[in-house]
């Protein structure tokens, strides 16, 4: 998806990675014209201001410069501790090689030129920085020349070793990602040696045996030490080609899919799965170089397109310069366009004055833009999802203490033929291990059905009085003469009762088991019979001398209060 763009015909560099916000350098590009024939040439620095939904860049410093540039980068040698400064570098068409500050050309100081050599003889077209020593700098023009720059001492250069034989153009130099004094350099026959500056001498030399090999790009691998790509600008082989410096006699693999030459390569950092390419054909095309896929291609428009970059900062962002004058940048993850849409309709809004143009003096009505009914735009991201927004790890909980993790293991750098297992771990996480001893020893006593013993080992370890009376009330629910037991617990005896019953009824205790004199109980039943058979009787005798009419006259007056005892 396009996220800005700007009318320029120039080289480009993005700011280093801890620089913020981000920036994009533009030197104005050798070789080109534009439809003015304006020759003049500048450095210009634009900040990336992504809360603007237009496609505008915002213009932070610029420079005039003497000569028009082949290659510029960006070197975070110098930088400050917040990450910002640094320095740029670019290399001209007459071979001189100039060092500027990109802090007093945002700021319009005057030092902003801190070194300048003119060692090559030639433009220089290749520029290069170490990425494990950022003081030190490639750099290849013509005649086969190399030389290594220290930005702390720049008036002396030094050569990486005896130059190749036949001379030729050096049409690309790069650091390996890996091994900090190896570098290659390739020229436009083909041809890519590999330098040891430990030894000052090549230590391997590359070539394509069908000599179509125009060799546009060289870029190392991220992640491999030993392996590097090729592109080719030749149309009758337009391939990009990745080679192991272990077996070296022909390519790992070829890349095939542009129908013309190559024009310029970029390897994502971030992800070593993501190839840029741009070429002849008007098509800008990411790939994974382990499966030779094409994961994206890039809505461009009709120009060949001679640069593309990653941004070093935020990996899905890349910048394309055309040779139609246009320097873009693309965001790799998709979007929407109704943003974008909008803006525009907004600038043509504002670009007609309001007021009359033919002099009345009123006033016009607000610009109606017709809003187009055609549904939003949105522009789809990668097949597959980058490396910088994949999960290394995860885990997330789920019922009774389960927890479920998995980690996504490194890949081999070479591609195999066999899936990577992938793995997913469900475990059990104990936190509360006291408790769910007990709440597994309360499982087997439900089991097993030994209630007893289970309440017996409670009352041992019981750690005060009243818990411990709780688990006895529980216990002899489970024993026999649960009754008795209850009135033990709570403090009565049996014997105690019956031995005070039978003091207040005046009987002498005597304990048949039963707490009940059985020769007293049947004198009173005994004495309840005959009591009450001779109250039938004489309520026999007296109903039939009383007529009914006179019954309630005949009632009991001397009624007694009816009183309970109450004692101990």
């Amino acid at each position: 998806m396009r996220l800005k763009e700007i009318q320029r015909t120039a080289h480009q560099a993005w700011s280093p990675a801890g620089h913020h916000p981000i920036y994009l350098a533009l030197g104005t590009s050798a070789q080109q014209l534009d439809a003015s024939f304006n020759t003049t040439a500048a450095i210009e620095i634009f900040e990336m201001d992504f809360a603007d939904p237009s496609l505008e860049m915002q213009l932070k410093g610029s420079l005039p410069t003497t000569n028009r540039l082949h290659s510029i980068v960006w070197v975070n040698f110098g930088a400050g501790e917040d990450g910002t400064g640094g320095r740029l570098v670019g290399g001209s068409e007459n071979g001189t090689l100039t060092v500027y500050n990109p802090e007093a050309i945002i700021s319009s100081g005057a030092e902003a030129v801190v070194g300048q050599s003119d060692k090559h003889t030639g433009p220089v077209r290749a520029l290069d920085f170490n990425p494990f020593q950022n003081n030190l700098l490639a750099s290849g023009a013509n005649d086969s020349e190399i030389y290594i720059w220290d930005l702390n001492n720049f008036s002396s250069p030094m050569t990486p070793g005896a130059k190749t034989q036949p001379v030729e153009d050096i049409s690309v130099v790069s650091w390996n990602r890996q091994v900090q004094h190896i570098m290659a350099s390739a020229t436009p026959s083909g041809k890519a040696v590999v330098w040891d500056l430990r030894k000052n001498e090549p230590i391997i030399k590359i070539s394509d045996h069908s000599n179509r090999m125009h060799c546009s790009g060289l870029l190392w691998h991220p992640d491999v030490a030993t392996q590097l790509v090729l592109a080719s600008e030749d149309d009758r082989l337009p391939v990009i080609q990745m080679w192991d410096l272990r077996f070296a006699t022909s390519p790992l693999k070829v890349l095939e899919n542009h129908k013309r030459g190559i024009l310029s390569i970029s390897w994502s950092q971030a992800d070593s799965e993501l190839l840029l390419s741009s070429a002849k054909d008007n098509r800008i095309l990411c790939w994974n170089p382990n499966t030779g896929e094409v994961i994206y291609e890039l809505p461009t428009t009709n120009q060949w397109c001679f640069d593309v970059q990653w941004c070093p900062r935020n990996p899905a962002l890349l910048s394309t310069a055309s040779f139609d004058g246009r320097i873009t940048v693309y965001s790799v993850m998709g979007g929407s366009l109704k943003a974008q849409q909008q803006s525009t309709a907004d600038m043509i809004s504002s670009s007609f004055d309001t007021m009359d143009p033919f002099g009345t003096g009123q006033v016009l009505p607000p610009l109606q833009v017709p809003q187009p009914s055609v549904r939003d735009t949105i522009i789809p991201p990668l097949k597959k999802p980058p490396k910088w927004v994949r999960r290394l790890v995860g885990a997330s909980f789920g019922f009774g203490g389960k927890l479920i993790t998995f980690e996504n293991p490194k890949l081999p750098p070479v591609q195999s033929p066999q899936p990577v297992p992938r793995q997913v771990f469900v475990s059990q996480v104990t936190t509360e291990t006291e408790f769910l001893q007990r709440s597994r020893e309360l499982q087997v006593t439900l089991q097993s059905g030994s209630f007893n013993n289970y309440c017996q080992a409670k009352i041992q370890n019981s750690k005060s009085d009243a818990e411990q009376d709780i688990w006895k009330f529980l216990l002899v629910n489970f024993e026999d003469e649960a009754r008795i037991k209850f009135l033990k617990l709570l403090g009565f005896s049996k014997d105690d009762l019956e031995r005070k019953i039978s003091k207040c009824l005046g009987k002498n205790f005597q304990s048949n088991g039963h707490g009940v004199d059985a020769k007293d109980l049947a004198e009173k039943m005994q004495r309840l019979t005959t009591e009450r058979s001779d109250e039938a009787s004489a309520d026999v005798r007296t109903s039939g001398s009383i007529s009914p009419a006179d019954f309630f006259s005949h009632t009991p007056k001397d009624n007694s209060t009816f009183q309970i005892p109450v004692s101990c």
